[in-house]
């Protein structure tokens, strides 16, 4: 009984003030679609566009790196394009081309006598189109960016190794720059697909390009 006589101020305070907060337009609220169960995003994933990925070409002096990006592509997009990838043309509703512009290697610091740390900047260009007609429904141009350190010994056979060690780290960057296209690619797919670019119906070809998108450094499009 006495606990009971103990609370009632604390109520009658509680009251009180829930009672002042409304008078004077305050209202607690949430906002957002809230959790979902399962965890997750929530989205209409759709359905899924039966493509086929041709081979690309390489139009760069890095031998074998069509193999690679090729690669990188259908993997990516079978994972999270909202394609279905399939590997003969009869399953294909659209065919996507592509090819790799081009591929450099900017120095970005410096020592007293050599490069320290570089960059890659591998520029692609892909165009889906109907497997039926032709036509070319859909293309995107992105650059793929990544870092990688060099460094070289005054000895000469330490040096050589080295010099080794540094095309080795190149040719990583160069890989690491391939799985970040087709990364944006993937979501640039998925993005013309909610358009609807891909469905049935007469519609003017979507082409995107590193002039009309520009991306951040963060998102691997560079300026």
């Amino acid at each position: 009984m006495n606990a009971y006589r103990d609370s009632r101020p604390l109520f009658l305070i509680v009251l009180s003030l829930s009672v002042l907060l409304s008078s004077c337009g305050y209202r607690f609220t949430v906002e957002g679609r809230g959790p979902q169960i399962g965890g997750g995003s929530i989205q209409d994933s759709g359905p899924l566009v039966p493509l086929i990925i041709r081979d690309f070409l390489n139009r760069t002096f890095h031998s074998n790196l069509e193999f690679a990006y090729t690669k990188y592509m259908r993997q990516e997009f079978a994972a999270s394009s909202g394609a279905k990838v399939v590997h003969s043309d009869g399953q294909a509703d659209f065919v996507m081309k592509g090819e790799i512009v081009s591929a450099t290697v900017p120095t970005l610091t410096f020592s007293t006598t050599v490069a320290r740390e570089s960059r890659v900047n591998v520029v692609v260009k892909v165009t889906v189109e109907d497997r039926k007609t032709g036509r070319i429904v859909w293309s995107d141009t992105v650059t793929g960016t990544a870092e990688f350190f060099v460094n070289q010994s005054s000895d000469t056979e330490t040096g050589q190794d080295q010099l080794q060690f540094n095309q080795v780290l190149q040719d990583r960057a160069l890989e690491q720059a391939g799985q970040e296209v087709a990364e944006i690619l993937a979501a640039d797919f998925w993005d013309a697909r909610d358009l609807g670019t891909f469905s049935p119906g007469e519609k003017k070809p979507v082409t995107k390009s590193l002039e009309s998108d520009q991306r951040s450094p963060a998102t691997g499009i560079t300026n």
